[in-house]
């Protein structure tokens, strides 16, 4: 979708309409898709949720809290799918 002009004042609404609707798991289960560098000092926090599921981003892997396991995660997005696929029978 395309909003240009004055229709991409609609581009907030028609984003969280379509999350509403479709669920999507980097939404909804697993934070930090569109995380960016914290920066110098604040690699105290937890790595994402994201980042722990999918590595390579280099500087979550300086962040040094206590995140959630990769395979407690990983259950957890099982958990959904399977749920989602018996909303769908």
């Amino acid at each position: 979708m395309i909003l240009e002009g004055k229709e991409s004042d609609l581009i907030g609404t028609v984003e969280a309409a379509l999350i509403r609707k479709y669920q999507p798991i980097w939404n909804t289960l697993i934070d930090g898709f569109g995380n960016h560098d914290p920066g110098k000092g604040r690699y105290e926090q937890a790595k994402s949720d994201w980042d722990v599921c999918h590595p390579g981003r280099l500087w979550a892997e300086k962040c040094q809290g206590v995140h959630a396991s990769k395979s407690d995660l990983l259950q957890s997005i099982e958990d959904f799918m399977n749920e989602l696929n018996e909303e769908d029978t």
